[in-house]
Protein backbone atom coordinates (compact mmCIF):
# COMPACT_ATOMS: atom_id res chain seq x y z
CA UNK A 1 0.00 0.00 0.00
CA UNK A 2 1.66 3.25 -0.91
CA UNK A 3 1.99 6.22 1.26
CA UNK A 4 -0.87 8.07 -0.86
CA UNK A 5 -3.48 5.26 -0.61
CA UNK A 6 -3.40 5.20 3.42
CA UNK A 7 -4.98 8.49 3.14
CA UNK A 8 -8.60 9.40 1.44
CA UNK A 9 -8.87 11.76 -0.99
CA UNK A 10 -10.19 15.09 0.94
CA UNK A 11 -7.39 14.43 3.00
CA UNK A 12 -4.73 14.57 0.99
CA UNK A 13 -6.42 17.59 -1.23
CA UNK A 14 -6.35 19.23 2.24
CA UNK A 15 -2.46 17.87 2.74
CA UNK A 16 -1.41 19.67 -1.01
CA UNK A 17 -3.48 22.99 -0.23
CA UNK A 18 -1.86 23.49 3.44
CA UNK A 19 1.73 22.78 1.93
CA UNK A 20 1.44 25.80 -0.80
CA UNK A 21 -0.06 28.32 1.56
CA UNK A 22 2.55 27.50 3.93
CA UNK A 23 5.42 27.89 1.25
CA UNK A 24 3.26 31.27 0.10
CA UNK A 25 3.79 32.36 3.53
CA UNK A 26 7.13 31.65 4.35
CA UNK A 27 8.73 32.86 1.28
CA UNK A 28 6.81 36.24 0.91
CA UNK A 29 6.41 36.81 5.23
CA UNK A 30 9.54 35.54 6.78
CA UNK A 31 9.56 37.92 9.66
CA UNK A 32 6.08 36.49 10.95
CA UNK A 33 6.62 32.96 9.72
CA UNK A 34 10.47 32.27 9.90
CA UNK A 35 10.27 28.46 8.50
CA UNK A 36 13.53 26.30 7.78
CA UNK A 37 12.85 24.98 4.09
CA UNK A 38 14.37 21.90 3.90
CA UNK A 39 14.59 21.37 -0.29
CA UNK A 40 16.22 18.15 -2.08
CA UNK A 41 14.88 15.66 -4.88
CA UNK A 42 13.27 13.07 -3.87
CA UNK A 43 15.50 9.92 -2.34
CA UNK A 44 17.93 12.61 -1.30
CA UNK A 45 17.17 12.22 2.30
CA UNK A 46 15.77 15.34 3.03
CA UNK A 47 13.25 13.60 5.56
CA UNK A 48 15.62 13.00 7.32
CA UNK A 49 17.82 15.87 7.55
CA UNK A 50 14.66 17.71 8.74
CA UNK A 51 13.91 15.65 11.75
CA UNK A 52 17.85 16.10 12.49
CA UNK A 53 17.50 19.56 12.38
CA UNK A 54 14.51 19.90 14.36
CA UNK A 55 15.77 17.96 17.07
CA UNK A 56 19.19 20.11 17.09
CA UNK A 57 17.19 23.79 16.40
CA UNK A 58 14.39 22.53 18.93
CA UNK A 59 12.12 22.96 16.24
CA UNK A 60 8.80 21.42 15.98
CA UNK A 61 9.17 19.36 12.68
CA UNK A 62 5.14 18.69 11.24
CA UNK A 63 4.29 15.88 8.78
CA UNK A 64 1.24 16.05 6.66
CA UNK A 65 -0.20 18.87 8.32
CA UNK A 66 -3.84 19.53 7.68
CA UNK A 67 -3.51 23.28 8.13
CA UNK A 68 -0.83 25.55 6.97
CA UNK A 69 1.80 25.78 9.77
CA UNK A 70 1.47 28.93 12.03
CA UNK A 71 4.72 28.69 13.98
CA UNK A 72 8.81 28.62 12.96
CA UNK A 73 9.21 25.45 12.07
CA UNK A 74 11.45 23.22 9.91
CA UNK A 75 9.48 22.03 6.58
CA UNK A 76 9.62 19.92 4.03
CA UNK A 77 9.58 19.83 0.29
CA UNK A 78 11.24 19.09 -3.25
CA UNK A 79 10.89 22.51 -4.83
CA UNK A 80 13.68 23.79 -6.71
CA UNK A 81 15.40 26.39 -5.24
CA UNK A 82 15.47 29.64 -6.23
CA UNK A 83 16.49 33.40 -4.31
CA UNK A 84 13.11 34.46 -2.91
CA UNK A 85 13.46 31.21 0.12
CA UNK A 86 14.19 33.46 2.90
CA UNK A 87 16.89 30.71 4.64
CA UNK A 88 17.10 26.98 4.18
CA UNK A 89 19.41 23.91 3.66
CA UNK A 90 19.72 21.68 0.31
CA UNK A 91 20.31 18.65 0.91
CA UNK A 92 21.79 16.80 -1.95
CA UNK A 93 22.73 12.84 -2.53
CA UNK A 94 24.72 11.22 -5.38
CA UNK A 95 22.50 11.00 -8.26
CA UNK A 96 23.34 7.62 -9.10
CA UNK A 97 22.69 6.45 -5.20
CA UNK A 98 19.00 9.02 -6.03
CA UNK A 99 18.18 6.39 -9.02
CA UNK A 100 18.97 3.11 -7.53
CA UNK A 101 16.61 4.44 -4.09
CA UNK A 102 14.26 5.97 -6.73
CA UNK A 103 13.61 2.75 -8.47
CA UNK A 104 13.26 0.31 -5.46
CA UNK A 105 10.98 2.42 -3.94
CA UNK A 106 8.79 2.87 -6.99
CA UNK A 107 9.03 -1.43 -7.18
CA UNK A 108 8.48 -2.10 -3.50
CA UNK A 109 5.23 -3.26 -3.62
CA UNK A 110 5.48 -5.14 -6.92
CA UNK A 111 5.13 -9.42 -6.34
CA UNK A 112 8.26 -11.34 -6.79
CA UNK A 113 8.77 -13.43 -9.78
CA UNK A 114 8.29 -12.89 -13.76
CA UNK A 115 6.27 -9.64 -15.70
CA UNK A 116 4.52 -8.74 -12.15
CA UNK A 117 1.42 -6.87 -12.49
CA UNK A 118 2.29 -3.52 -12.69
CA UNK A 119 0.01 -0.24 -11.62
CA UNK A 120 -0.92 2.00 -14.22
CA UNK A 121 1.83 4.40 -13.06
CA UNK A 122 4.31 1.93 -12.61
CA UNK A 123 3.58 0.89 -16.45
CA UNK A 124 3.99 4.75 -17.37
CA UNK A 125 7.14 4.57 -15.90
CA UNK A 126 8.71 1.36 -16.82
CA UNK A 127 6.67 -0.17 -19.30
CA UNK A 128 6.53 -4.02 -19.55
CA UNK A 129 9.44 -5.12 -17.09
CA UNK A 130 10.36 -8.64 -16.91
CA UNK A 131 10.54 -8.92 -13.31
CA UNK A 132 11.59 -6.69 -10.14
CA UNK A 133 15.12 -7.71 -10.39
CA UNK A 134 15.15 -6.50 -14.13
CA UNK A 135 18.34 -4.22 -14.30
CA UNK A 136 17.21 -2.10 -16.93
CA UNK A 137 14.65 -0.81 -14.13
CA UNK A 138 17.01 1.74 -13.23
CA UNK A 139 17.66 2.69 -17.07
CA UNK A 140 13.51 2.98 -17.79
CA UNK A 141 13.55 5.14 -14.74
CA UNK A 142 16.44 7.15 -15.75
CA UNK A 143 14.90 8.39 -19.24
CA UNK A 144 11.63 8.36 -17.85
CA UNK A 145 12.82 11.34 -15.43
CA UNK A 146 14.97 13.03 -17.95
CA UNK A 147 11.67 12.93 -20.78
CA UNK A 148 8.61 13.52 -18.29
CA UNK A 149 10.06 14.66 -15.01
CA UNK A 150 7.67 17.08 -12.81
CA UNK A 151 8.36 20.37 -13.90
CA UNK A 152 7.82 21.49 -10.37
CA UNK A 153 10.55 19.12 -9.02
CA UNK A 154 12.71 18.32 -12.64
CA UNK A 155 15.27 15.23 -13.11
CA UNK A 156 18.21 14.93 -10.53
CA UNK A 157 20.17 17.28 -12.43
CA UNK A 158 17.52 20.33 -12.92
CA UNK A 159 17.38 20.42 -9.07
CA UNK A 160 20.99 20.59 -8.39
CA UNK A 161 21.17 22.79 -11.25
CA UNK A 162 19.05 25.06 -9.24
CA UNK A 163 20.97 25.43 -6.07
CA UNK A 164 24.33 25.83 -7.86
CA UNK A 165 22.59 28.55 -10.68
CA UNK A 166 20.44 30.06 -8.25
CA UNK A 167 22.42 33.80 -7.58
CA UNK A 168 22.47 35.06 -3.70
CA UNK A 169 20.79 31.90 -2.30
CA UNK A 170 20.45 31.61 1.40
CA UNK A 171 20.30 27.87 1.53
CA UNK A 172 23.41 25.52 3.49
CA UNK A 173 24.47 22.71 1.54
CA UNK A 174 23.97 19.66 3.58
CA UNK A 175 25.55 15.97 1.95
CA UNK A 176 23.85 13.14 2.70
CA UNK A 177 27.16 11.83 2.49
CA UNK A 178 28.23 13.73 5.02
CA UNK A 179 25.53 13.06 7.53
CA UNK A 180 26.38 9.55 7.37
CA UNK A 181 30.34 9.61 7.49
CA UNK A 182 29.97 12.48 10.63
CA UNK A 183 26.47 13.44 11.37
CA UNK A 184 27.41 16.19 14.72
CA UNK A 185 29.85 17.83 12.34
CA UNK A 186 27.89 18.25 9.54
CA UNK A 187 25.14 19.09 12.16
CA UNK A 188 26.67 21.85 13.42
CA UNK A 189 28.22 23.38 10.63
CA UNK A 190 24.95 23.60 8.96
CA UNK A 191 22.96 25.35 12.44
CA UNK A 192 26.00 27.27 12.64
CA UNK A 193 25.33 28.42 9.12
CA UNK A 194 22.06 29.28 9.50
CA UNK A 195 21.34 30.91 13.09
CA UNK A 196 24.92 32.05 13.57
CA UNK A 197 25.13 30.70 16.98
CA UNK A 198 27.24 27.69 18.16
CA UNK A 199 24.38 24.79 18.49
CA UNK A 200 24.71 22.51 21.78
CA UNK A 201 27.05 19.77 20.79
CA UNK A 202 24.65 17.53 22.96
CA UNK A 203 22.19 18.07 21.58
CA UNK A 204 23.74 17.18 17.73
CA UNK A 205 24.89 14.12 19.42
CA UNK A 206 21.36 13.08 20.68
CA UNK A 207 19.87 13.54 17.26
CA UNK A 208 22.18 11.62 15.84
CA UNK A 209 21.78 8.58 17.98
CA UNK A 210 18.09 8.93 17.85
CA UNK A 211 18.00 9.07 14.16
CA UNK A 212 20.37 6.58 13.01
CA UNK A 213 19.85 5.22 10.08
CA UNK A 214 19.74 1.31 10.83
CA UNK A 215 17.45 2.22 14.00
CA UNK A 216 14.89 3.67 12.29
CA UNK A 217 14.87 1.09 9.41
CA UNK A 218 14.41 -1.87 12.42
CA UNK A 219 11.77 0.49 13.78
CA UNK A 220 10.02 0.90 10.13
CA UNK A 221 10.67 -2.72 9.12
CA UNK A 222 8.96 -3.94 12.78
CA UNK A 223 5.44 -1.87 11.70
CA UNK A 224 5.96 -2.17 7.86
CA UNK A 225 2.20 -3.45 6.19
CA UNK A 226 3.27 -6.86 4.32
CA UNK A 227 6.75 -6.85 5.03
CA UNK A 228 7.41 -4.00 2.57
CA UNK A 229 10.21 -1.93 3.61
CA UNK A 230 10.30 2.14 3.73
CA UNK A 231 13.95 2.27 4.24
CA UNK A 232 16.38 -0.25 2.60
CA UNK A 233 20.53 0.28 3.05
CA UNK A 234 20.98 4.11 2.95
CA UNK A 235 24.54 3.58 2.57
CA UNK A 236 26.71 5.80 0.36
CA UNK A 237 27.59 4.23 -3.14
CA UNK A 238 25.88 1.50 -3.53
CA UNK A 239 25.12 2.31 -7.00
CA UNK A 240 28.23 0.20 -7.83
CA UNK A 241 26.24 -2.66 -7.15
CA UNK A 242 23.43 -2.14 -9.86
CA UNK A 243 24.60 0.23 -12.27
CA UNK A 244 25.97 -1.46 -16.01
CA UNK A 245 28.36 -0.09 -18.28
CA UNK A 246 25.48 1.12 -20.45
CA UNK A 247 23.53 2.52 -17.75
CA UNK A 248 26.48 4.49 -16.31
CA UNK A 249 27.52 6.02 -20.15
CA UNK A 250 23.57 7.25 -20.58
CA UNK A 251 23.66 8.49 -16.59
CA UNK A 252 26.98 10.31 -17.27
CA UNK A 253 25.77 11.58 -20.72
CA UNK A 254 22.94 13.58 -19.55
CA UNK A 255 24.00 14.23 -15.88
CA UNK A 256 27.73 13.63 -15.50
CA UNK A 257 28.80 17.43 -15.89
CA UNK A 258 26.24 17.93 -12.84
CA UNK A 259 27.90 14.65 -10.97
CA UNK A 260 31.21 16.65 -11.16
CA UNK A 261 30.21 20.03 -10.41
CA UNK A 262 28.42 19.00 -7.18
CA UNK A 263 31.90 17.19 -6.34
CA UNK A 264 30.90 13.06 -6.40
CA UNK A 265 33.26 12.71 -9.25
CA UNK A 266 36.58 14.62 -10.08
CA UNK A 267 35.79 14.20 -14.09
CA UNK A 268 34.19 11.42 -16.69
CA UNK A 269 36.51 8.79 -16.31
CA UNK A 270 34.47 6.90 -13.43
CA UNK A 271 32.16 5.46 -16.56
CA UNK A 272 35.47 3.40 -17.15
CA UNK A 273 35.27 1.33 -13.92
CA UNK A 274 31.78 0.45 -14.22
CA UNK A 275 31.16 -2.86 -14.27
CA UNK A 276 34.01 -4.12 -13.21
CA UNK A 277 35.24 -6.05 -10.32
CA UNK A 278 36.50 -4.81 -7.05
CA UNK A 279 40.20 -4.99 -6.85
CA UNK A 280 41.39 -7.45 -3.79
CA UNK A 281 42.65 -6.92 -1.31
CA UNK A 282 46.28 -8.85 -0.85
CA UNK A 283 46.14 -11.98 1.50
CA UNK A 284 49.04 -11.77 4.39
Amino acid sequence: MSTASKFPWWNLRMRTTSHHITWMLGRRFPEVFPYVFVLGHPKSGTTWGCQLLADVMQLPFPRFSLLPVGCEAVVHGHELVDAKYPRGVYMVRDGRDVLVSRTFFALRHLAEGPNPRLSAHQRRVFGEIKSKDDPDNFRRLLEYTLSKGSPKIGNWSAHVRSFLNTPHHHFQLLRYEDLLDDGVSTLTRVVRGLTGKEPDPELAEMAVRKYDFARQRKARDTVAEGGKKFLRKGRAGDWRNHFTPELARLFDHHMGDDLIAMGYEKDHSWVDGVGEPEPQAASA
